[in-house]
């Protein structure tokens, strides 16, 4: 059979293209439903951590990440939680003030920071989920499974109405709250 021939394909009927389309929107409402699971366990999370500890997510992240490495500076938290380092100073005042947090050495002309025995406790007993549930999710990806996330990810956000690229270094509880109405 000459290789003209052998490459040679039928064009798609109606019914194939109908069918395409048909799956294209079941994978669409799929993955719709899945981002739904993830914000509402984003939220429920962020309620749980509010009621059991009296903070937020972020404030927990943090205390999880100085229980992780202590003595870090505003700029060592930033650079762990991707926030930008006004974020991290802020969690580390609300810290301070809610006496979670101290004050340690002064390093380069930075304060370093080590949690206290209150803030301890926390961290110990959120464990894991001191670092929000989303990321210890992301965390436990095969890596496979979060290169190809990453790489289904961007071009879909890159075509985003109304995006704001800033919002990548804000804390995700912090993104939630303007929609919050009492609730997620």
């Amino acid at each position: 059979m000459p290789a003209s021939l052998q490459s040679w394909t039928l064009p798609p009927t109606p019914r194939d293209v109908d069918e395409e389309r048909a799956r294209r929107k079941e994978h669409v409402r799929a993955v719709l439903k899945l981002f739904r699971v993830t914000l509402d366990a984003v939220c429920r999370h962020a309620e749980w951590t509010e009621s059991r500890y009296g903070i937020g997510t972020a404030p927990l992240w943090a205390l999880w990440e100085l229980a992780q490495t202590p003595g870090q500076r505003a700029a060592d938290l930033a650079r762990a939680m991707a926030v930008h380092r006004a974020t991290a100073e802020e969690l580390l005042r609300e810290l301070l003030a809610r006496g979670l947090v101290e004050r340690g050495d002064v390093e380069g002309g930075a304060a370093t920071h080590r949690l206290t025995a209150a803030g301890r406790r926390i961290a110990e007993d959120a464990g894991d989920n001191g670092q929000g549930v989303l990321k210890v999710a992301l965390e436990h990806l095969p890596e496979a499974g979060l290169a190809a996330l990453l790489d289904a990810l961007r071009p879909m956000t890159e075509r985003l109405p109304l995006r704001e690229s800033a919002a990548a270094m804000h804390p995700v509880a912090h993104l939630l709250r303007p929609m919050r109405d009492g609730e997620c």
